[in-house]
């Protein structure tokens, strides 16, 4: 969409919403009169600014990378008018520094986070980036919503993933179904994405690969960018709580001519004590491959006919108000890897620690502990998780797409979100190191911006 769009027309219509909803008092009777006018008049403005700070430190000097990066934007939402509501948002970002996201004969590796804090497909941009992030109109009926148009979703496969400057956005219809008692429908159809790390909409095909594309089982490198056809995905999602303590989630989703996949996640809780609770959790996810682009030359199909993967997951833990404890398991059968496209949202599984993913692999084993405090006098959360990842050989290309060596990982999550004239902000800090578990030494393209790293995340949000 030219930058026209994004520069002269967005802002000029979110400022004369804005004025419209200051405009209250222009007439008694506009209720009775311009309804449609009442409602825009009473739709709230929302003004958003989001700073990221990204370094990672490989170990060595050679392949340091850092960046600070400024997101800004504004969205409104209209009042109510017979069941239905509108919304339109503005987002921008900017590369205020960063080191160099270019490749030389010494540095051939692209870093790999802070790269994705702005525009994969246009990583050299220097001036300001925009997205039309949301347009929608939306039908309210009792507790149930449909929505139609540029939205943002959260499912186990699409979600926001907010690990960068701006979320993963969709364009389609979404519904979300609360009629019956103890139960959440949630089911729509998505013919175009908007990947965090972007700031271009995409056909769901087109969408596939703008993230690194690894390997094919072969080991050939993969090269499907531009080459994955798809009309569209459909997707649904119940979540019963008849039978308490338990909550029953069923997911699945169909991406035509490329896969289908489902989840069921069962989570219960029950008391512990009178002030605490233990919390479990078990999950199984099974995925398939479409025949449909079998005639496809094998390095640019993104999922091969006849591949399929499982996933089992387990948690466990305890917690009460100012504690949550967990810990962890997930395991990929050896049948083959769980692909979903890294552009669409972060892994579902129980082990999942924010900056790394087990997407792409297959024969994996997962542990995970989680550790948190919420401060009773403070407006502060911290959390400590520490990952062991058991991974098949980094060269054994059939069950790890990326060459990823086993690894462990640490996480240290800090978040300060102060309360009175300061509400609308706030701070959080993640830390995080990545070793690998086999001591050896490996080559710089099994272990840059893999393992034997450590990186700061630094994010200051405000919205009002």
């Amino acid at each position: 969409m030219p930058s026209f769009f994004y520069r002269v027309i967005v802002p000029l219509t979110l400022i004369i919403a804005f004025y419209s909803s200051k405009a209250n008092s222009l007439s008694e009777d506009t209720s009775q009169s311009k309804p449609i006018w009442n409602a825009i008049k009473k739709g709230e403005i929302h003004p958003n600014v989001r700073y990221f700070y990204l370094k990672t430190d490989n170990s060595g000097d050679s392949y340091d990378a850092f960046a600070h990066g400024l997101g800004w934007g504004i969205s409104y939402e209209t009042g109510i008018w017979k069941h239905w509501k509108a919304g339109i948002s503005g987002q921008w970002i900017y590369n205020l520094s960063s080191s160099s996201f270019s490749t030389s004969p010494q540095f051939p590796i692209l870093n790999r986070y802070e790269m994705g804090l702005f525009d994969l497909m246009n990583p050299q941009a220097s001036n300001v980036l925009g997205r039309l992030e949301k347009l929608y109109v939306n039908y309210q009926y009792l507790k149930s919503n449909v929505k139609v148009g540029r939205q943002v979703i959260n499912t186990p496969f699409i979600n926001p993933q907010d690990g960068r400057l701006r979320p993963t956005a969709i364009s389609g219809i979404w519904i979300d179904w609360n009629e019956i008692s103890s139960t959440k429908i949630e089911a729509g159809f998505i013919n175009s994405i908007s990947p965090r790390s972007t700031t271009q909409w995409y056909r769901i095909g087109e969408s596939i690969g703008i993230y690194p594309q690894g390997y094919n089982p072969d080991g050939s490198k993969s090269n499907y960018l531009g080459n994955v056809r798809s009309n569209g995905i459909g997707l649904i999602g119940i979540t019963l709580k008849q039978i308490k303590p338990i909550s029953l989630q069923i997911w699945n989703m169909y991406v035509d001519q490329i896969m289908h996949i489902s989840m069921v996640q069962a989570d219960a809780l029950w008391a512990a004590s009178k002030h605490s609770q233990w919390v479990a959790g078990l999950q199984y996810l099974e995925q398939h491959a479409l025949t449909q682009n079998e005639n496809l030359e094998s390095h640019k199909s993104y999922i091969h006919s006849g591949d399929m993967s499982r996933s089992f997951g387990a948690k466990f833990g305890w917690e009460n108000k100012q504690w949550k404890t967990s810990l962890n398991f997930n395991r990929i059968t050896g049948e083959g890897r769980y692909l979903m496209p890294r552009e669409w949202g972060k892994d579902p599984f129980y082990t999942f620690m924010p900056r790394e993913r087990n997407e792409g692999l297959g024969d994996v084993n997962a542990y995970v502990a989680k550790l948190a405090y919420t401060w009773s006098k403070i407006p502060l959360k911290t959390q400590l998780s520490h990952g062991y990842f058991l991974l098949p050989p980094k060269d054994e290309m059939a069950l790890n797409k990326y060459a990823m060596p086993s690894y462990s990982q640490s996480n240290l999550d800090v978040s300060f979100e102060p309360k009175g004239s300061w509400k609308g902000l706030t701070f959080s800090l993640i830390y995080v190191i990545k070793k690998a578990i086999d001591p050896s030494i490996l080559a710089d393209k099994y272990s840059i911006n893999k393992v034997n790293m450590n990186q700061i995340n630094f994010i200051v949000n405000y919205t009002l």
